[in-house]
């Protein structure tokens, strides 16, 4: 059963300044889909460009291929409205449009998210994990 899965970019951050990308590959062994879209990789693109992340001594470049090689392509139209954080709509609209089992996010205010006849599971990384096994 494939596991159509949103990342919020702070998650996506985190794996990318301590290099797991074992877990990551492991998760995607175990059927898990990780969606992107042009307002993701855009934001994520923009987040590890930060000053604050050039102690990582992460190359974007290289870890954008990276990402956008291990995500699924997936247009949206910007619809939702609901997140207390206009800026984290982007996720929803992802997740909505783009049949994701699951949202995962380390920030309240899309976790506290409502969504009305919801198909997917918001979720933090530690209960998202806890699923896979």
């Amino acid at each position: 059963m494939e596991n159509r899965t949103v990342f919020d970019t702070n998650i996506w951050v985190s794996y990318m300044i301590t290099a797991q990308y074992g877990e990551l590959e492991t998760m995607l062994a175990n059927n898990v889909n990780f969606l992107r879209s042009a307002p993701s990789l855009a934001e994520l693109q923009e987040v590890l460009s930060r000053k604050k992340f050039q102690k990582y001594n992460i190359d974007v470049d290289k870890t954008i291929a990276f990402y956008v090689n291990l995500t699924e392509f997936c247009e949206t139209k910007p619809l939702f409205k609901d997140c207390s954080d206009p800026k984290d709509n982007f996720l929803f609209d992802l997740a909505i449009q783009g049949k994701a089992k699951f949202l995962v996010s380390g920030d309240k205010k899309v976790l506290e998210t409502k969504v009305e006849n919801s198909t997917f599971t918001l979720s933090t990384l530690t209960s998202f994990k806890e699923t896979l096994k």
